[in-house]
């Protein structure tokens, strides 16, 4: 009996120290500032040539077939698939083996032929609206890759490169490699207008074939920020070495980074490698950064929520002398719309003025045609009298001689 009752209670305190050891690791982790969520890790099967989603911020949806599909990474992408994008949201393709591309917020892309393969490619993708981010790994010479533009054509080699489209025309930035940049015509006949290397950006926003083709430029500061903060990263891709995490915020809304790079708000969904470690920062005004370094191989949840802390008065009032309020995405739109209301007004303005002066001297131009027409013709009349004074002028002359020679006639009778 009484090793009964020491054995019923070593399991008894076997369970209240199991129990303790949990709440232990569960508060060790809240601590630190993340908390994995009860989801049980799930792994995704890749094959070189697929072309997948790999990682969404946001919202992020397919149309395909006239159908809308919220999709998740993993998610096979389509021959005549439509990638539409939504504000404050983020997208990355992987043509496994072949490329990547980031479709950045409001970005609308069609994919018009998909022939991915270990042996050849032929992606073509047509960017409706908005832009994107693409990196190309590793390109055989049968390999064929290219984005459409508002009729421009932009086909790359190995080369990381950015191109945007709105209803005034198209550019591009190039940060590796080159990129032929072509006119695409009705006929389907192919123009190519120029190659910009590595370092530049040529911009065709307000270019048409009546205007001289502009002259590439060095990228701009801001250019090279995107690529190193937005740029796609690299995702070594092996079949049974993803697995699929999303990581998110809370409160929601912090701003996510990925080893650096700003991957997201709020939210991020992707496939990682199954090894490695993901350094990770949350940041958001008025809480405390929280930096995170996860060990991929330890992972055993595939939902990560990272918690920030609330700042003290002390701090928030220090983060609000070092970090001025910012203009609201709104704000910027209003004032850059004004500002381009602005620019169009003085623009109008500029040309009707022009084109006022223009008659002005149109008129001023007919009317001294006008004026050298009559001193013309005065000219020719003042001519034609010169003429006739000179006749008159010579006849008088004629008449002068003969009434010399009467008059030595009249004197030489008279003195006879």
């Amino acid at each position: 009996m009484k090793s009964l009752v020491k054995s019923f209670l070593l399991v008894l305190a076997g369970a209240f120290f199991a129990a303790g050891l949990l709440y232990g690791y569960s508060i060790f982790f809240k601590t630190a500032g993340q908390d994995f969520q009860d989801e049980a890790l799930r792994f995704v099967p890749i094959e070189p040539g697929d072309a997948v989603i790999s990682r969404i911020s946001g919202e992020v949806y397919i149309i395909r077939e006239e159908q809308m599909i919220a999709p998740k990474p993993g998610d096979s992408v389509r021959e005549g698939d439509v990638i539409k994008v939504v504000d404050d949201s983020w997208c990355q393709v992987h043509f496994i083996g072949k490329a990547t591309m980031n479709l950045r917020s409001n970005t609308l892309i069609k994919i018009q032929k998909l022939l991915s393969s270990p042996q050849d490619s032929d992606i073509r993708t047509e960017l409706l609206t908005g832009s994107m981010i693409y990196k190309v790994d590793k390109l055989d010479a049968t390999d064929n890759l290219e984005v459409t533009a508002q009729e421009k054509i932009y086909r790359v080699e190995g080369t990381e490169f950015i191109v945007e489209a709105y209803s005034g025309g198209s550019r591009v930035a190039v940060r590796e490699g080159s990129v032929a940049v072509l006119q695409s015509g009705a006929s389907q006949d192919e123009e190519l207008l120029k190659t910009v290397p590595s370092g530049f950006t040529l911009d065709l926003m307000e270019w048409n074939k009546e205007k001289p083709l502009p002259e590439i430029e060095e990228l701009s500061q801001e250019e090279i920020r995107i690529f190193e903060e937005e740029g796609p990263s690299d995702l070594l891709l092996q079949k049974e070495s993803l697995v699929y995490l999303e990581i998110r915020t809370e409160p929601s809304g912090a701003q996510l980074y990925l080893d650096g790079r700003l991957t997201g708000q709020g939210t991020l969904k992707g496939l990682f490698p199954s090894e490695g470690t993901l350094r990770l920062l949350a940041r958001k005004r008025g809480f405390r950064d929280n930096n995170l370094n996860i060990k991929l191989e330890d992972l055993t949840s595939s939902v990560l929520t990272m918690k920030l802390e609330v700042l003290g008065i002390t701090e928030s009032l220090e983060e609000e002398s070092k970090n001025p309020p910012q203009e609201t995405l709104e704000q910027i739109k209003a004032k850059f719309e004004k500002e381009s209301a602005d620019l169009k007004s003085g623009f109008s303005r500029k040309i009707e003025e022009n084109e006022q002066k223009l008659q002005n001297l149109n008129s001023l131009s007919m009317g001294l045609q006008s004026d050298i027409l009559e001193l013309r013709n005065k000219n020719t009349s003042l001519e034609r009298q010169k003429e006739e004074l000179a006749e008159e002028l010579e006849e008088s002359l004629s008449e002068s001689e003969k009434l010399r020679a009467l008059l030595i006639q009249i004197q030489e009778l008279s003195d006879q």
